[in-house]
């Protein structure tokens, strides 16, 4: 009778370093894409944009308080976004490094 090998810590363990690898990378694209769209006056804004990785979750933004102005708009004021799109632009190109880092990590294709 052969005996059964468990691998499931260290699959585990394999799949959790490409998911973080994952989102480190992917936070870095759209960050560095979310600068280049960001509109410039005193680049004060644009300089704010940071990301953060915390678990199994990345963010992209500003601590700035008129962001949310600039991004989204006023009655006054016509919306300049570029969060938003700077995550829309990179989704295919999110999905393909997701697919690449798994591969990397699991040894597939």
């Amino acid at each position: 009778m052969s005996d059964i090998k468990w691998y499931g810590n260290e699959v585990n363990g394999t799949v959790d370093a490409a998911i973080e690898q994952f989102l480190e990378t992917a936070a870095l694209v759209v960050e560095g894409e979310a600068k280049n769209r960001c509109p410039v006056d005193t680049g004060h804004l644009r300089r704010s944009i940071t990301k953060e990785v915390d678990r199994k979750e990345a963010r992209i933004g500003t601590n700035i308080h008129y962001a949310p102005y600039v991004e989204l708009g006023t009655v006054k004021m016509e919306a300049q976004p570029y969060l938003r799109p700077a995550l829309d632009e990179n989704k295919n190109k999110l999905g393909d490094l997701a697919q690449q880092i798994l591969d990397a990590h699991l040894g597939g294709g």
